[in-house]
């Protein structure tokens, strides 16, 4: 199941986010923000009730305003404070549900924005590690890894055996988006490896079978025939968004572009926070 919905989501933002892999990351950010908002704004309009948000926001104000009128008499200004107390609870409770439903929507919307802006290829020269991990003991296997034209093996494949694990470590010679294969008697993966100024997604890990960890690994799709070989991983290195002199994480400028767009929008919903 978690394959199917990969699947589909990836080639269906792919799609969508085309057109934006040429104007630059930061506008790419800037639409998923507001589709993010109208997401947010939507659903919060179809589960949330403005009315009674808006009376346990005007009870905590009144709660506030008494102890504020008559703090000289104690039992009052206790009453108060309780009653906000009370009224703070429940307009967290109101706001909750619809969190509840958004986050999971957006979750996938996550996973693929930290795929595109995230990270980025690896520039000439630089070295890149990768590790196969196996569910039997790697002694007992044959295992060869056939590196990509543009990237040469740099050291000798290191066996970890209390993971069942073992490392390559490649360098990058010349750009272009390539796959490595790890093979064995009976068993064969490959892993896509990009180089230079390529623009796209990119995977960390690519898996054998389906696991929730592979949500977090949508771009690639399973390995078949790949045995005992559970995954393929490597590291690329962190990326940082341009944007009027600023070079911050995606995330910042997601959660700023999102936070203004709702706000700025959540009259026209008729929408209450």
């Amino acid at each position: 199941m978690i394959h199917a919905f990969n699947y589909f989501f990836t080639r269906m933002l792919r799609v969508v986010m085309a057109p934006f892999d040429r104007l630059g990351d930061f506008w790419g950010i800037l639409f998923l923000s507001l589709l993010s908002s109208l997401i947010v704004l939507v659903l919060y309009r179809w589960v949330s009730s403005p009315r009674r948000i808006r009376h346990a926001k005007d009870q905590i104000k009144a709660s506030i305003l008494a102890i504020r009128m008559y703090r000289d008499f104690w039992r009052v200004t206790l009453m108060a404070f309780l009653r906000s107390l009370g009224h703070t609870l429940r307009y967290f409770a109101l706001n909750l549900a619809p969190l509840l439903l958004i986050l999971p929507i957006l979750v996938p919307v996550f996973a693929q924005m930290e795929a595109r802006y995230g990270m980025r290829p690896f520039h000439l020269g630089e070295d890149v590690v990768v590790k196969a991990r196996f569910s039997q003991d790697v002694s007992d296997l044959d295992v060869k890894l056939e590196a990509a034209e543009g990237f040469s093996t740099v050291m000798n494949p290191v066996v970890v055996t209390a993971l069942n694990e073992i490392n390559w470590k490649l360098r990058a010679n010349a750009p272009g988006k390539y796959h490595i294969r790890v093979s064995g008697a009976d068993f064969s993966g490959q892993k896509s490896l990009v180089a230079g100024e390529v623009p796209g997604a990119l995977s960390n890990r690519r898996y054998a079978r389906s696991t929730w960890a592979h949500f977090w690994y949508p771009i690639e799709p399973l390995m078949l025939n790949s045995g005992p070989l559970e995954s393929i991983s490597l590291q690329y290195p962190g990326k940082r968004v341009r944007f009027l002199g600023t070079r911050l994480h995606w995330i910042w400028h997601y959660l700023l572009l999102t936070l203004i767009l709702v706000l700025g929008l959540r009259k026209r919903f008729g929408v209450e926070f």
